[in-house]
């Protein structure tokens, strides 16, 4: 059974309908067609990171764990549970992003301690843990350097690129979104057999986030305003890192202000 049925359930598994019997390929390939026509006024571009692994190193380059950039000593956030420096999931530097170009660094670190194991004591999958440091930062020098009290620093994987890939929304946002598609089985096994009209599951900046479970963008804690996806972490992808049960995480940052990011995750 393909993904898709798994999550949406088919009709026609054991005994279809009279009326399923009477659908032709050419009336799956109409609403096909029809689907992605209308899937496509939604569509973004999701960008890819190239990377390579990098010598570890405080420089302000947008990378996938290793050594942030800090701008003092004591700029390395501490979890307030274990007292252990966070560590280092993903730096974006905002000059070098492919489009929306800023100024600053978008940095997120988080608890990976083991003994006591932050994670699940501090709710570290949910928006704003403590635990979790999302922060937009200006680099105005050269970065100051420590030896971080940290169990094991990630391999650092320098980003290098990035290859832009069409996006597509998750299937749970379609009734916000007013999307409604004909055959729905039938269609959703043909998305994913040529792989279009789905939403990127690995890493990536920008695009959909790809729900593990249903809808989860967190608020602006100031505005309320619903917040967007700026970086999707995926289990082991780039990060030597798994979100549960081969979860995903997500990077988010408000409209109404970029300085204020969130981070969750689902599995």
């Amino acid at each position: 059974m393909s993904f898709l049925k798994k999550l949406f359930g088919s009709k026609s598994e054991e005994n279809p309908s009279e009326e399923e019997k009477r659908y032709s390929s050419k009336e799956i390939e109409k609403a096909f067609t029809e689907s992605i026509e209308k899937l496509n006024k939604f569509k973004r571009i999701a960008y890819i990171p190239k990377t390579e692994p990098n010598q570890a190193s405080f420089s302000s380059k947008s990378k996938i764990g290793g050594l942030p950039y800090i701008r003092n000593v004591n700029d390395w956030p501490v979890c307030p549970n274990c007292k252990k420096h966070m560590q280092l999931f993903i730096q974006l530097n905002l000059n070098e992003l492919p489009i929306n170009k800023d100024n600053g660094l978008a940095q997120l670190f988080y608890c990976t301690t083991s003994e006591p194991i932050c994670e699940s004591e501090m709710e570290a999958f949910f928006p704003f843990s403590k635990s979790v440091e999302c922060r937009v930062i200006q680099t105005d020098a050269e970065s100051a350097q420590i030896n971080p009290n940290i169990d094991k620093l990630f391999e650092e994987k320098q980003i290098i690129g990035w290859t832009p890939k069409d996006d597509y929304p998750h299937f749970e946002e379609y009734d916000q979104l007013g999307i409604k598609l004909g055959l729905e089985d039938d269609v959703y096994e043909l998305m994913e057999q040529r792989e279009i009209g789905l939403p990127i599951e690995q890493d990536k900046l920008f695009g959909w986030p790809y729900w593990v479970q249903s809808v989860e963008y967190p608020s602006d804690r100031k505005t309320d305003t619903q917040m967007e996806l700026l970086f999707q972490l995926a289990s082991e992808d780039n990060l030597p890192y798994m979100f549960g049960d081969v979860g995903i995480g997500y990077l988010t940052q408000s409209p109404d202000n970029k300085e204020e990011l969130g981070f969750g995750w689902a599995c």
